[in-house]
């Protein structure tokens, strides 16, 4: 075992005995066909749920259980990450399901190439009819910036922003170097975007392996506790935030700040819940500007980043 690589899974759940009841038996399976690697597994519980704590207990005893102090969502992770030794860790939402090769397929390519920071899986839909995300993207035009699912056309591993949250591998020490998840985008929504993003920003890479399956209940998690109009008021609202903070193209916060007023006043057009976020972001804006910066200098800007995005990989980069 000691010459093993190791990775810590580590799975976040809220009160998730009804989810943990279909993932766990996936994770023994995926565990068990990954003989080449330490693979231990941490669930927080952000609900302190002591039924959920006796069923994993009683089921499951060689998995580790502990209840975070706080209800701080995907954030509540980043004390425990801190104190993680193993090389890896693996950030699952509890709404999963494992494919039995997953293990192998993500672990595979990241420990073979010290300059990748996470490999991000495929998921599917519950049901395993169609395909929930892909290769993410970047765009930039007139001082606003969005990132979108490129069309997967292929089996190939790409090159990503980001990955997901709950649903990737991480080299466990340049998550601690670039501090996690950011508390900026609380309550929920970019914070993976984000810290996907800063970690290219220092020369890391992301890849997406579309052979690295999970399926995911869609929102079986978040929305228990957030209404959908909140919901997307939060998401468009840290969108806003992320480009503030993130990006770096020659001019990029220049024409933002000269273009905000006149989103600011003719922005109901697009529509109600972008419009209340576009206001609501003004709260956030002095934040995300102390840390851009704040945040060590950039390796790379957007416009090397974006030539890279979506192109194949093939191996150490």
């Amino acid at each position: 075992m000691a010459n093993q690589i190791a990775c810590t899974l580590l799975i976040l759940t809220y009160k998730g005995k009804h989810h943990l009841e279909y993932l766990l038996p996936t994770v023994q399976k995926a565990i068990a066909n990954t003989p080449g690697y330490d693979i231990t597994v941490l669930i927080v519980d952000n609900g302190c749920h002591e039924p959920t704590r006796q069923y994993v207990n009683q089921n499951f005893p060689e998995f580790k259980y502990e209840f975070s102090p706080v209800n701080d969502y995907l954030f509540s992770l980043n004390p425990f990450v801190e104190k993680i030794k193993t090389k890896f860790v693996f950030i699952l939402n509890d709404d999963m399901r494992f494919h039995p090769d997953v293990l192998n397929k993500t672990l595979d390519v990241i420990s073979k190439d010290d300059n990748l920071f996470a490999v991000t899986c495929k998921i599917r839909d519950w049901d395993d009819t169609y395909t929930v995300t892909g290769v993410r993207v970047l765009q930039l035009s007139r001082g606003w910036m969005k990132s979108f699912y490129e069309k997967e056309n292929d089996n190939k591993i790409r090159y990503t922003l980001y990955a997901g949250g709950g649903a990737a591998v991480f080299r466990t020490e340049a998550y601690n170097q670039l501090k996690g998840f950011d508390s900026l985008y609380r309550p929920a929504y970019c914070e993976d975007l984000d810290l996907g993003h800063r970690a290219w920003h220092q020369g890391y890479k992301i890849v997406y392996h579309p052979d690295a399956i999970l399926y995911h209940r869609e929102g079986g998690t978040i929305k228990d506790q957030f209404k959908a109009d909140k919901l997307e008021q939060n998401v468009y609202t840290n969108q806003i935030a992320w480009m503030v903070r993130n990006g770096n193209t020659p001019f990029f916060l220049f024409s933002f700040l000269l273009l905000l007023p006149y989103r600011l006043l003719m922005g109901w057009r697009i529509g109600k819940n972008p419009y209340k976020a576009l206001w609501r972001s003004l709260l956030k804006m002095p934040f995300a500007l102390f840390r851009r910066f704040a945040d060590p200098s950039a390796k790379w800007n957007d416009e090397k980043i974006i030539k890279l995005l979506g192109t194949s990989y093939s191996g150490t980069s």
